[in-house]
């Protein structure tokens, strides 16, 4: 993850009286403690602000920053001018998983389209932004019991693949391949410090890509159905 700290604000650009601004509509951030986690979807890079940087930063999106340290912001790329937009809503609060219990069988056919999507997504993410991947489809939340068998099939599909940092590749496949059969989920990037990232996947609060305790320590960044 790269570091983006400042520890003044110096020489920021002169600010037109007349403009409004905000936050650029592909950065996704999120505060612990006094340090702010962003994940920048146009290039698919994690960075992290601390110090003046985070306070100028957190102020900003107070609504209290001054002129000086929204200048510093726009110089970095981190805001831009443009009307506010609302911030993007985060998911419920996970409850329970899907792998509190038994889960069952899988059907082969479906294990077999679970490592096909997850090989089709690893090489989307090498070829094209995070944020091109992250179009919302529309579908409602259609809760866990349609999400389960295709849930069970990507289980199965781990014992088939190096399960190591997979968590992106895996929560892609698995929302796509719901989305298919007009199943609407939450696909969840979650942060925490020292830094880790993690991707997940809620019907509603139950989590169906993870076992609960994966998920309870990350803080979520983003989602997207």
């Amino acid at each position: 993850m790269h570091r983006a700290c400042g520890a003044s604000v110096p020489h920021a650009r002169i600010l037109s009286p007349m403009a409004s601004y905000r936050l650029r509509p592909n950065l996704r951030c999120c505060a612990i403690g006094t340090r702010t986690i962003c994940l920048d979807l146009s290039t698919s890079r994690y960075f992290l602000l601390e110090n003046v940087a985070a306070a100028a930063f957190e102020a900003f999106t107070k609504g209290t920053a001054s002129d000086e340290q929204t200048g510093w912001l726009l110089e970095r790329n981190l805001v831009e001018a443009g009307v506010p937009t609302v911030a993007p809503s985060l998911p419920p609060n996970p409850t329970e998983s899907i792998f509190d219990g038994p889960t069952g069988p899988s059907h082969p056919l479906l294990l077999l389209e679970a490592v096909a999507s997850q090989w089709r997504a690893r090489r989307n993410l090498e070829a094209r932004p995070l944020g091109t991947l992250l179009i919302p489809t529309g579908l409602p939340d259609t809760g866990l019991d349609p999400c389960r068998p295709v849930a069970v099939a990507f289980a199965r599909a781990s014992r088939y693949r190096d399960a190591t940092d997979q968590c992106l590749v895996r929560g892609l496949a698995m929302r796509t391949m719901l989305a298919r059969r007009g199943l609407g989920v939450d696909l969840v990037i979650g942060v925490m410090l020292p830094f880790a990232a993690h991707c997940w996947v809620q019907a509603g609060p139950v989590v169906i890509s993870d076992p609960l305790d994966r998920v309870q320590n990350f803080k979520p960044l983003l989602t997207v159905r």
